[in-house]
């Protein structure tokens, strides 16, 4: 249960994280430590916010089961 949570959080972080990069609009963002293009996070945060969402969706049919 605690981890499922976990999932949802790290998902609501990052569709946070992706409208919070609009709205800055920087063309380049650090990316530990190195200036990479602002487009390459975003989808960098959309694959670990749909992995986190799929893992929560796992989890939630496996409770049901």
């Amino acid at each position: 249960m605690k981890n499922k949570n976990l999932n949802l959080f790290i998902v609501a972080f990052a569709v946070i994280t992706i409208v919070a990069s609009f709205v800055e609009n920087k063309p380049t963002t650090d990316l530990f430590g190195f200036e990479v293009n602002s487009w390459v996070v975003r989808i960098l945060w959309l694959l670990i916010g749909l992995v986190s969402y799929k893992r929560y969706k796992d989890k939630k049919e496996e409770e049901a089961n």
